[in-house]
């Protein structure tokens, strides 16, 4: 079930990053990092520590950044 899951995964992303431009679709992948706490806590009971919290955090600032600089290109005509 892992190999389909995996494959049926793959897949859908493939045809997303066909159907938008890279930069709208790759901060999606930043909720990986939600998954995996949610996970690890509900299976581990394990909760990340100052460290990883703070790049988790760098992680998303840097792609709700390059989401808003794509925006504001797109609205200026350069992209």
């Amino acid at each position: 079930m892992l190999g389909v899951f995996g494959t049926i995964g793959h897949f859908t992303l493939i045809k997303a990053f066909e159907s938008a431009p890279a930069a709208t679709v790759a901060p999606f992948s930043y909720t990986n990092l939600i998954w995996a706490t949610l996970v690890g806590y509900a299976v581990f009971g394990d909760l990340p520590d100052r460290w990883t919290i703070l790049g988790a955090l760098i992680i998303a600032a840097s792609g709700l950044y390059i989401v808003h600089r794509e925006r504001v290109r797109r609205r200026q005509g350069l992209a």
